[in-house]
Order: C-alpha cells, then sequence, then structure tokens
C-alpha cells in the first residue's frame, strides 16, 4: 500500500483518482470511443508493508511514483486487452500534463502547479472542460476536481483565445478534413470547440455552464442566454446527425471510423441504415449527402459566427443567426 511521507497526513495510504475526459468525461462514448483517462495521486511516498504482514514476510518496497505507474499500465493491458472477443477499450492517456512525452500519473501538487504556473497550453484548458472523476477516494476527487475548475476557468478570457481556438479547428481541418465526420468541414470538432470558447469565456462568473456533455452544455448556453434558440438547434440537430453517422459506419465495421466511405455501393449502404430509401430519381446516398452537406454548412456558419462574437465584450449584443 502507498503511504505519503510529508505534511500532517505522513504515513497514510495515499489516494487517487482516474480523470476521465474526452467522450468518457462527457458520458459520450460510441461504439469503438478510446478512454481519455489522467491518473492523478496524493503525493509522494513510499509502499509499506499490509496489515498483516510480519517481520518474517518478504516482500519489495517502492516509491509511489512507480507504484502509480504500474496501476496506470495495468489498467491499459487489462483494459486493452485483445482476447477471442476483442478488447474492452482502447485507453489514450496523452492529454495528460505534457502530453505522451510526460510521465503517465502526476501528483496532486504537480498537477495544480501545472495549470496555475502558466505551463499549460490553451488546448489544455479546453480539455479540462470535459474531465470528471470516474474512479477513486470521493474526498480526493473533490480536491483534484477544483483543481481541474481553475485549470479550465480561473484563467481570464482574452479576445486572442477565439482566435487561437479557430486556427486550432483549421490545423485540424487541414490534417485530416475531407470525408472525415470529425475533423472536417462542419464536423463534430466544430461544435465542440465551439461550447469550449462560450464555457471557457463565461464559466467563471456562470458554473452553470460548465458541463462535461455537448448536449447538456449547449442546453445550459442556451437557458444562460449565450445561444439564441436557432443557433441551439443548428448546433444541437447537426451534433446529433453526425453523431448517429459516426454511430452507424463503427457499429457495422466494428472498428474507430470517422471517415466516410469512398465507394459509391458503401456510401448507399450506410444511407439505407440511416433510414434513407431509393426514390425514382435519387439514391438513398445522394440524399443522405444533401442532408450531410446542410447539417455541416449551417455548423461550419454557427461556429464562424459565433467564435467571432466571441471576441466581443460581454456589453456587446450578440447576433442571432440569419433568417431563414
Amino acid at each position: 500500500m502507498p503511504r505519503l511521507s510529508d505534511g500532517e497526513p505522513a504515513g497514510k495510504p495515499t489516494r487517487f483518482v482516474l480523470l476521465g475526459l474526452g467522450k468518457l468525461g462527457g458520458r459520450e462514448l460510441s461504439y469503438h470511443s478510446d478512454l481519455d483517462l489522467i491518473l492523478v495521486y496524493e503525493g509522494d511516498g513510499r509502499t509499506g508493508p499490509p496489515a498483516e504482514a510480519t517481520r518474517f514476510d518478504r516482500f519489495e518496497l517502492t516509491d509511489n511514483f512507480h507504484y502509480f505507474t504500474e496501476l496506470a499500465q495495468r489498467i491499459i493491458r487489462a483494459t486493452s486487452y485483445q482476447g477471442p472477443m476483442g478488447r474492452l477499450y482502447q485507453v489514450d492517456m496523452r492529454l495528460r500534463p505534457t502530453g505522451k512525452s510526460g510521465s503517465l500519473v502526476i501528483p496532486l501538487a504537480e498537477f495544480r502547479r501545472y495549470y496555475e504556473e502558466g505551463g499549460a497550453q490553451l488546448w489544455e484548458r479546453q480539455a479540462l472542460t470535459k474531465a470528471r472523476v470516474v474512479l477513486g477516494d470521493p474526498d480526493f476527487g473533490r480536491q483534484v476536481m477544483s483543481v481541474v475548475e481553475q485549470g479550465a476557468y480561473g484563467q481570464s478570457w482574452r479576445p486572442d483565445m477565439a482566435d487561437e481556438i479557430r486556427l486550432m479547428r483549421e490545423r485540424l481541418e487541414a490534417i485530416r478534413g475531407g470525408r472525415n465526420l470529425k475533423r472536417g468541414f462542419g464536423g463534430i470538432v466544430d461544435v465542440e470547440f465551439l461550447v469550449q470558447v462560450y464555457q471557457l469565456k463565461h464559466g467563471r462568473e456562470l458554473p452553470q455552464v460548465r458541463l462535461t456533455n455537448t448536449w447538456d452544455a449547449l442546453q445550459a448556453l442556451k437557458a444562460a442566454q449565450l445561444l439564441s434558440a436557432q443557433d441551439y438547434a443548428v448546433l444541437h440537430a447537426g451534433y446529433d446527425f453526425l453523431r448517429l453517422v459516426e454511430s452507424r459506419l463503427r457499429i457495422v465495421h466494428n472498428r474507430s471510423l470517422e471517415e466516410l466511405p469512398g465507394a459509391p455501393e458503401d456510401l448507399e449502404k450506410l444511407a439505407r441504415r440511416l433510414g434513407w430509401e431509393v426514390l425514382l430519381d435519387q439514391s438513398a446516398g445522394s440524399q443522405f449527402l444533401i442532408a450531410l452537406e446542410e447539417h455541416t454548412t449551417r455548423i461550419r456558419q454557427t461556429f464562424l459566427r459565433l467564435v467571432g462574437q466571441a471576441k466581443k465584450s460581454d456589453s456587446e449584443p450578440l447576433a442571432d443567426g440569419p433568417s431563414e
């Protein structure tokens, strides 16, 4: 059992939590979604003998960092093990501070220092808007979530943040755009980034918008009058549509897919699975593509307009979307 070595709780068992981020944090898991995790433990120390041990027992002691690193590695191996029925989940821990080059686990003091001393990039603060405790000691979890909320919402909003997030979105599209449902034109990331822009801007003063689920956050932004009814309808309907298409792709092919099929016959099958039927003058696939273009165009127009409005001061009125 790992124990703390410093401060008032020295000698007591070391607590830890697993933070879920991304789709796990937002309770939005789809077929073949990754589990985005960060393991935060209470502090430095060393393992001690189990309570039932005697002086004749032999066991190896280690430090807390090594203990929790081994725990994280075992979690990864257990969840991603390829058994006869496949694997449970692919675990992704790259959202931890310093990314894939950093340690798998982090003590609370270092976790706090990373966000308080300005080391965190904006995209890392965005990621924290979807963080929640999925496993661990409840009291310690509240301490960790206090750091999470400070990391996400403690920094004052600056207009240039909207530009930085927009440019980040453009880079993602340039890397993997085209027919990609998530990163392509007007894709899933447009909605998620837009929600995070408004959460980062208003979350300090309006705790009610600090929701990890994208659908819930859209509703909260509308209730707080930060989204108009029309913009909410466009974003909600578009997000519903894209996530449904993503799910249909993945459940049939049994793997993590975000790209629309290139072959016309495969696109036709996908459209029929989504409910379209062949008309006299139009295939199911062509009807689906028309609907897809309508949703993604409206999402992209709304994204650009509202991210632009996020640069304004709160005293300036927000324009509604164009009338139809």
